[in-house]
């Protein structure tokens, strides 16, 4: 199906990539509009503002909402849209937008553009964690705590780089309490795991190769072992897709999961798409075909 013309929500994030894009927002505008669409543009001041917008959007009869922005700002779109028949179009300006390289849509926002006009729309299944909907992957652990930690001028500056280096940092000055991962199919102790809807974890690797936004599960990786052997090897091999052979990685798929710190006095935080969005314990689980989204 055609991605349907009539009322279109913009939904912008001015401060996305570090600001790079904000000069091009009009010209983004214009070219939406260029296209047959009636085009009304909401910017984030902060955090909950596109969730707020694009539920909005749904409440009062908009056709299609566009997320002009990073993977937060689409997973805030998102959490707006699920369960709902507005379909989300993508027109990426984040540091890395991983959902959009998932989706292939194309990074260079004219390009994006013109998927609205020569692409179709699709259903997608999300995660839901907790009460927060994720496209790509809920993270429990060393991830969302450097997530958490990173220096927004050094993400503005080296991108994706920075949460490599926030990554070694954290790993250095804090302990990573252990986790239990309880599922139907098993139950499994680590210190770091990760519940896939995508391949793509990162810019360039994936820590769930095998998830597939369409097959209503959510794959699972739990590295078991908090050693720094272990765990450099793990993001080192995860490059390669070879970090599943190790005996200390554990990877299933499931439609759910509950999560939780064996002491549940540890504070263990849990990323969704990029952004911190809470804190065990937590149920994890998949929603099937819960968002209708354009694609190429």
């Amino acid at each position: 199906m055609r991605p349907p013309k009539g009322r279109m929500l913009a939904v912008s994030n001015p401060t996305a990539s570090g600001g790079a894009y904000r000069r091009d927002m009009p010209h983004i505008i214009e070219a939406l509009a260029a296209l047959g669409y009636d085009v009304d543009e909401r910017s984030t001041a902060g955090p909950g503002d596109a969730t707020a917008f694009a539920r909005a959007a749904v409440r009062d009869g908009y056709d299609i909402v566009c997320a002009i922005g990073g993977d937060g700002t689409v997973n805030e779109t998102i959490n707006g849209l699920a369960g709902s028949d507005v379909p989300l179009a993508i027109v990426p300006t984040g540091t890395v937008n991983v959902l959009a390289i998932e989706l292939g849509i194309p990074l260079d926002p004219p390009d994006a553009v013109q998927v609205l006009d020569k692409g179709s729309v699709s259903w997608i299944d999300l995660g839901l964690a907790g009460d927060r909907y994720f496209a790509l992957m809920a993270g429990v652990g060393m991830d969302a705590r450097t997530v958490a930690d990173v220096n927004p001028m050094l993400k503005k500056t080296i991108k994706e780089a920075a949460f490599a280096i926030q990554g070694v940092v954290s790993y250095l000055t804090h302990e990573e309490p252990l986790l239990r991962v309880e599922s139907a199919e098993q139950t499994v102790e680590g210190y770091f795991a990760v519940f896939g809807n995508a391949a793509n974890y990162g810019g360039a690797f994936g820590l769930t190769p095998y998830a597939d936004m369409r097959d209503g599960l959510l794959d699972v990786c739990v590295l078991k072992d908090k050693s720094f052997l272990s765990t450099a090897w793990y993001w080192l091999a995860a490059l390669i897709n070879s970090h599943l052979s190790h005996p200390k990685v554990a990877y299933f798929r499931t439609e759910a999961a509950r999560v939780s710190a064996v002491d549940p006095d540890e504070e263990v935080l849990v990323q969704t798409d990029g952004e911190v969005a809470g804190k065990l314990p937590l149920e994890c689980r998949v929603v099937p075909r819960a968002l209708r989204v354009v694609v190429p």
